[in-house]
């Protein structure tokens, strides 16, 4: 996100990006508040980002949750999306922002942070714990908590130095130079291309809203806050409005256990069954059910399937594993970015004696145990063609 105030006019332009589909725009009247608004979002409705009839526009962003003191005296907060909705609704600069939102236990945003930006070109950080008001006449911000971050230069994300670098020596409030700011940060990322979901340029003293979708800055759709106010409360399918994007259309095709049910219990179950297996094939072994002094075959599969069932949580727990880039290297610590990157590769080499052995222990067991076996191959298989389909080797 940016703000650029030059000459009396405030420019606030937003990336979301999002691995989500049918992503809108809504008018909401002010109703019990005391200014209407726009709001960008996806198909919960949860307001994203958006702009009200005062000049004051805000979005949001993830960040990683730190510990917090108790906060003694403070109000509830009881949904977030009506909270943020009350925020915008009721105030018309930051310092309205800070002091309504300093009345409220933020503990609920743990992982997010908020910036406001009013049409004087004041912003407001709202992390967690702490807020911060600023008046620069040019501000960039991506997913990193200012209030502990002491040096931008060395903030590891790309999109927010190529913006940075973009402003160096250039500043304009045109609306083709926002759009090339917001070009510039943008992502699209090289696996299905999928990237920034839309794009919010706010005219914040004309109470203009410019839309684009999907990465694509050739299309454009303009709203006058104003006059769509005037028709009432409103939603707008943001695919309604825009051409076809084949991008889009890839990036929905593309199924995950995070957009498609079926994927989703087929993974459970995999993994339900794995568990399961990591029990019998020990308890199987020390009964004396297979005999121990000729069949260790039973082993590389265990150990196998220890290692497998912790990936399928991993495929069941983390979106971005399915659109970066292989080898995974999104580490939540050392062993996670080790596993993430080196399993599939393993799991790649050791199929064939896998497989191998898990076929003379079919021919050499009788029973509960024989089929067994043959169910670890199947999902073997299964998972062989998984891993192709999402490229994660």
């Amino acid at each position: 996100m940016f703000k650029i105030t030059m000459y009396g006019k405030t420019m606030v332009g937003n990336n979301e990006d999002a691995w989500q589909i049918d992503s809108k725009i809504w008018f909401e009247t002010k109703k019990n508040y005391k200014y209407g608004a726009a709001y960008v979002g996806h198909n919960d409705l949860f307001p994203q980002g958006g702009m009200n009839e005062a000049g004051l526009a805000f979005d949001g962003f993830i960040v990683y949750p730190r510990i917090l003191k108790p906060a003694v005296g403070k109000k509830k907060i009881n949904k977030a999306a009506d909270f943020i909705k009350m925020i915008l609704q009721n105030c018309q600069s930051v310092e309205e922002v800070r002091t309504l939102l300093n009345e409220y236990d933020r503990s609920e945003f743990i992982n997010s942070m908020l910036l406001f930006v009013d049409k004087t070109g004041k912003y407001l950080v709202v992390e967690v714990d702490t807020t911060i008001i600023g008046n620069d006449q040019k501000y960039v911000l991506s997913n990193f908590c200012p209030s502990i971050t002491t040096n931008p230069d060395e903030v590891n994300i790309d999109r927010y130095q190529r913006g940075r670098k973009f402003l160096e020596n250039k500043l304009d409030t045109s609306l083709s130079f926002c759009v090339s700011m917001m070009d510039t940060m943008h992502e699209c990322r090289n696996k299905i291309g999928d990237g920034t979901t839309y794009t919010s340029i706010y005219d914040l003293n004309e109470g203009l809203i410019n839309l684009y979708f999907y990465h694509d800055y050739t299309h454009v759709v303009k709203f006058n806050l104003q006059d769509e106010l005037k028709k009432g409360d409103h939603i707008i399918r943001m695919l309604n409005i825009f051409p076809p994007n084949k991008e889009y259309e890839k990036f929905v095709a593309y199924k995950t256990s995070f957009n498609d049910i079926r994927i989703q219990l087929l993974l459970f179950s995999i993994d339900l069954f794995l568990i399961l297996s990591i029990i019998y094939y020990p308890v199987n072994y020390f009964r004396k059910k297979i005999n121990p002094e000729k069949n260790y075959s039973f082993l590389l599969p265990l150990l196998m399937n220890i290692a497998l069932a912790w990936y399928v949580y991993i495929l069941l727990t983390d979106k971005a594993i399915f659109y970066l880039s292989s080898p995974y290297e999104k580490s939540r610590d050392l062993f996670h970015f080790y596993f993430t990157a080196c399993f599939p590769i393993a799991f790649l080499v050791l199929i064939i004696p896998i497989i191998f052995f898990n076929i003379k222990a079919f021919r050499a067991s009788n029973g509960l145990f024989k089929w067994i076996f043959t169910l670890n191959t199947f999902i073997y298989s299964i998972m062989m063609l998984l891993l192709f389909y999402w490229k994660l080797f």
